[in-house]
């Protein structure tokens, strides 16, 4: 999993130090500004500011969906694999008792470690152990079903089981895929640094008229800091305010079939 400083630090710790960074560039900006008025005795125009507000917003409605199209995708991959392991545990049904209850005894096994999977949250080694854990369930649970698939009577039921069992083991690598597919981190250095450059240019043109609105400079620093604290808390499903838990709960209530 990803180890970055970036992606270690909570969400809410990137977004106050944006907001704190915007508002001690503002103050520079507005120096700067106050600093030039008074040497050229001359005021800013606020067209170039507008434009550049406008090209950040731009920016970060772009990341925003980004972000909210993949938190989409992973959604959807929980709720396919859930429906996938259910599948292939009530086609074991079309097996001999015997047969079944072995089969059954390794999905309720591989059950738990997919949800073991996600309530291990952040945890980068708990990922990779019950990742692990769960692709040895898997591999003995498909060999099983190659093995049986030799015996004529049980081709049919094996027909059956094993496009089921290969869904159920694909789409842990498609999973893993789109938990890995985060929004680079390039992108989120950039509004950044942007979103800084365009605090210190707004309070360098208020500078530059003499006068700031701090009330309208700070609402602009903070509604900037929510939307890159939602748009990282989207892409970072295994903890936040905005998760996985609901679409988990599908693979959770398979362990209804085994009671």
């Amino acid at each position: 999993m990803d180890a970055s400083i970036l992606n270690q630090t909570e969400a809410w710790i990137i977004a106050l130090i944006l907001f704190t960074s915007m508002l001690i560039s503002s103050f520079i900006g507005k120096l700067t500004g106050n600093y030039i008025k008074n040497k050229e005795n001359t005021e800013e125009k606020s067209t170039e500011t507008s434009a550049l507000i406008a090209l950040l917003f731009f920016l970060l409605a772009f990341t925003f969906g980004m972000s909210g199209d993949r938190y989409d995708s992973r959604r959807k991959i929980v709720v396919e694999e859930a429906n996938n392991i259910g599948t292939a545990i009530l086609r074991s049904d079309l097996y001999p008792d015997s047969t079944r209850t072995l089969f059954r005894k390794d999905f309720k096994e591989y059950v738990e470690t997919r949800i073991s999977y996600y309530e291990v949250r952040a945890d980068a080694k708990g990922i990779v152990k019950a990742d692990s854990l769960s692709q040895v369930i898997s591999s003995k649970l498909w060999k099983r079903a190659t093995q049986l698939s030799h015996d004529p009577a049980n081709l049919a039921a094996t027909q059956q089981m094993i496009p089921a069992l290969n869904d159920m083991i694909d789409v842990t690598t498609s999973r893993l895929a789109g938990e890995k597919a985060k929004v680079p981190q390039s992108i989120l250095v950039m509004l950044f640094f942007l979103a800084s450059i365009i605090a210190f240019y707004g309070g360098y043109s208020e500078g530059r008229k003499g006068k700031i609105d701090w009330l309208v400079q700070i609402g602009f620093c903070l509604i900037v800091s929510l939307v890159v604290l939602f748009t990282i808390d989207l892409d970072r499903p295994r903890r936040g305010f905005v998760n996985l838990d609901v679409p988990n709960q599908t693979i959770i209530d398979l362990r209804k079939n085994f009671e």
